[in-house]
């Protein structure tokens, strides 16, 4: 649109009403084209605006933000990856609180435990949901490259409840340990067995105590493993599900995700054993044990997804083996193995590099081409690589290319 220009000396006179009529309405979209040119900022995916007219009298406020995303996810009208994520944040809603209250009420350390991690579980499904909506943004001026390292702040965001989670149920499992070795240690004859148990519960009391630790030990209610029992159906269906779609998105938050789940259903079938062995021999602390176990497995899948995230944070390369894969992409397009004419000739694949931002991935690389090529041909086989490359790998989003002459002589 051709921008007017305005006076604001005034000295423009109106003779006729009609006529100030005009006027006064194209002042209105000088002034409304002049705040879109200068005084609008957004941000995406937020869309967060604000406008402010020139001569400070004129000001409008406006916001959108990224809740309409999570509102038209809670209502259906979302795509796949909010959906998963929603089913499992409605299962462990329902899940934290059964175990909670069941593994309070039946005395039982590994179900609370399992309960959780449930809990960590959740608060991962809303991190989940947040970075996924976010990450699909548009590019904006600021952030050109978009927003697919959001999917990695969720990630890390998940390996880090992972990890918090099971350092508390270690914890507390442990002082439990330690509080039913001391009753144990009460009964034993004096001797070499009795003074180590005793040392064990010495050295405990320099351990932070994390939550409410019961100052003696009641029996476990066998019926608590019902609660386990379901939750391990549950969790691990919640695992297929979401890894389904994390594999078709090729999204690494959801993955993260579908791995919270599977972690969480591995907790629930140590709690599951742990309260059958305990109710069966109810001499032997096996309960809070199979809370330890719960919290190992938990640490090790948080360090290994804080481990990968801390990959795409440092922009470090892809995997050998799918550099590799991209390579052998590209052979068919070398001068020596294309038989089509109507593609100009590709000499050599140089320094080709890759690297992960999210579910994305960027690309590039030197080519080395005949130094006769015209730019028409080179742009015709800059498409053709790029092209290639995307066939590939669907989840590349940039491929940049260096071309490099070389002279017949091979310089």
């Amino acid at each position: 649109m051709q921008r007017r220009t305005h006076s604001t000396n005034g000295t423009n006179k109106h003779t006729s009403t009609n006529g100030h009529a005009k006027d006064h309405q194209h002042d209105r979209l000088d002034s409304y084209e002049h705040e879109k040119d200068h005084m609008v900022h957004s941000h995406m995916p937020f869309r967060h605006s604000h406008s402010h007219g020139d001569d400070g009298n004129g000001h409008s406020h406006s916001h959108s933000h990224g809740t309409e995303n999570l509102v038209a996810a809670f209502e259906g009208a979302a795509d796949k990856g909010s959906q998963i994520t929603l089913i499992g944040l409605f299962s462990n809603v329902a899940l934290t609180g059964a175990k909670g209250l069941a593994g309070w009420y039946m005395h039982s350390a590994s179900l609370l435990a399992d309960a959780g991690h449930s809990l960590s579980d959740l608060l991962g499904d809303f991190v989940t949901l947040f970075c996924w909506r976010y990450s699909r943004g548009r590019a904006t001026e600021r952030y050109p490259y978009g927003f697919a390292k959001f999917e990695t702040l969720g990630t890390v965001t998940i390996s880090l409840l992972l990890i918090g989670g099971a350092v508390g149920i270690g914890f507390h499992s442990f002082h439990l340990l330690v509080a039913a070795l001391h009753e144990t240690a009460e009964t034993l004859q004096p001797g070499f067995l009795q003074q180590f148990l005793h040392a064990l519960t010495a050295l405990s009391l320099h351990l932070p105590v994390l939550g409410h630790v019961h100052a003696h030990t009641h029996a476990v209610d066998p019926n608590a493993a019902w609660f386990a029992a379901v939750s391990v159906l549950v969790k691990e269906w919640l695992y297929r599900i979401t890894k389904k779609v994390a594999d078709e998105e090729r999204s690494p938050v959801l993955l993260a995700n579908a791995i919270h789940h599977r972690s969480d259903a591995y907790s629930s079938l140590v709690a599951f054993f742990a309260i059958l062995g305990t109710w069966l021999y109810p001499k032997l602390p096996l309960d809070p044990i199979g809370g330890l176990l719960v919290s190992f497995v938990i640490l090790r899948q948080g360090v290994d997804l804080l481990a990968d995230a801390w990959k795409d944070l440092t922009d470090a390369s892809v995997s050998p083996r799918t550099l590799k894969s991209l390579y052998r992409s590209l052979q068919p397009l070398l001068a020596k193995s294309s038989s089509s004419s109507s593609i100009p000739e590709l000499l050599d694949v140089q320094d080709l590099r890759a690297r992960r931002a999210g579910s994305l991935m960027f690309v590039d690389l030197s080519v080395h081409v005949p130094a006769t090529l015209t730019v028409q041909q080179t742009s015709i086989l800059q498409e053709k690589v790029t092209a290639t490359l995307k066939d590939a790998k669907k989840e590349i989003a940039d491929v940049r290319i260096k071309f490099e002459p070389v002279n017949s002589d091979g310089f």
